[in-house]
């Protein structure tokens, strides 16, 4: 089940990207001072620029492009999401 979620969230994100980024283009969410557990815990082939953050300081991926920004909560390699300390 964990493997066909995070497949679909591969393919949602990954087709978001055509829709929110063209090369040359700024990141959407333009996060700053970005945690490194952030950034380790990226799926491959998702950019950093995908990633955003809520008012707690827990991180997820944008697969929309929205205001307020909403998307899916980002997972470590212990299965909780990745937040800053």
């Amino acid at each position: 089940m964990a493997l066909r979620s995070l497949t679909i969230l591969a393919f949602a994100v990954g087709v978001s990207a055509c829709e929110l980024t063209e090369p040359g283009t700024a990141a959407p969410t333009g996060l700053r001072n970005v945690s490194p557990a952030a950034i380790a815990a990226l799926p491959p082939g998702i950019n950093e620029s995908f990633l955003i953050r809520d008012d707690n300081g827990c991180y997820g991926l944008a697969v929309e492009k929205t205001e307020p920004q909403t998307g899916v909560a980002l997972l470590g390699a212990d299965g909780k999401q990745v937040c800053d300390a």
